[in-house]
């Protein structure tokens, strides 16, 4: 079966895995990469500018008003919109993304996933200052399901204004083989208890607007020929990192001091179906998930609240 059309990594509980991949005190330090494995350690470093533009753009993209000024804090998931990779035409794969051995390890498979990840919130981040981020790859890991190898990439992100670290992030990025022929959807079913939820119908104006925003190449979303005939979707993805904003849009509102979330993929949504993004209260926590039309479960994640005097 297509693993990500149902995240089907057999063998493997990838919620309880991420969860183990929790934000490190600390990163490692620079090393010199000649192969896969000597990429863990490296770090890059980038400034930002925390553009109200931008914001504003995005806004815009989920059909609000274009209302963000300076000082005005990014909402939660938005610094997705900065710190792009700025890689030559020429040094991009063919699925869009930079070629591996560029900014990501040259593991030996070549389809990326967005599999999960942790973001912690420090201290606000205010549209117009400039942000410092410093990414370091932790850890490279193979595993082996019955669908065949797999690659687990952790990345740490640390995010700081005028030298105050204002948000910690760990991402997995996972590499399997490409799909052999195409694969209906599938994936478990999502709960059925939320006490708060929206509803997004979203176009393919939409995803290109969102790929562009976040500088994010990748095929799947924009090209629908290559995601059917390449990587086996009946359809354009909706992006993994959207999910998970939308998912901390509906955390966010509910007036709750938010200080971290944990996220992991479930299995993919398509155009043109609708999606719904719910939540429900789990005392002082939030626990939320995205559904499909039909009931799969495509992303289920986890709001903590902050807890006074702490920065988690």
């Amino acid at each position: 079966m297509h693993e990500e059309l149902s995240f089907d990594i057999r063998g493997y509980d990838i919620t309880s895995w991420i969860r183990s991949r929790a934000i490190p005190s600390s990163t490692a330090g620079r090393h010199t990469v000649t192969t896969w494995k000597d990429w863990i350690g490296t770090s890059r470093s980038a400034a930002a500018l925390l553009d109200v533009g931008q914001a504003n753009r995005m806004a815009v993209t989920l059909d609000r008003e274009p209302g963000f000024k300076p000082g005005d804090a990014l909402p939660p998931g938005w610094h997705w919109l900065y710190f792009h990779d700025i890689v030559r035409a020429s040094r991009l794969g063919g699925d869009g993304h930079p070629a591996l051995g560029v900014t990501m390890p040259a593991v030996p498979l070549p389809r990326r996933m967005w599999a999960g990840g942790e973001l912690v919130f420090h201290t606000p981040l205010p549209l117009g200052a400039i942000a410092n981020t410093t990414a370091t790859i932790r850890s490279i890991e193979e595993k082996h399901g019955r669908t065949g190898p797999l690659y687990f990439v952790t990345v740490d992100h640390e995010v700081t204004v005028e030298g105050t670290l204002a948000l910690s992030e760990s991402q997995t990025i996972v590499y399997r083989e490409l799909p052999t022929e195409a694969a209906a959807p599938g994936g478990p079913a999502a709960p059925g208890n939320a006490e708060f939820s929206d509803t997004w119908e979203l176009d393919s104006t939409a995803l290109f607007r969102y790929s562009a925003l976040t500088f994010n190449g990748h095929r799947i979303h924009y090209d629908a020929d290559y995601a059917r005939t390449v990587e086996g979707y009946p359809n354009l993805v909706i992006h993994g990192p959207l999910l998970a904003t939308l998912l901390l849009d509906l955390a966010a509102r509910q007036d709750r001091p938010l200080g971290s979330f944990r996220y992991w993929a479930r299995s993919p949504l398509f155009l043109p179906d609708a999606f719904t993004v719910n939540g429900r209260r789990a005392g002082k926590n939030t626990a939320l998930w995205a559904a499909s039309a039909d009931g799969r479960l495509a992303m289920e994640a986890e709001a903590f609240d902050r807890k006074d005097g702490s920065d988690d």
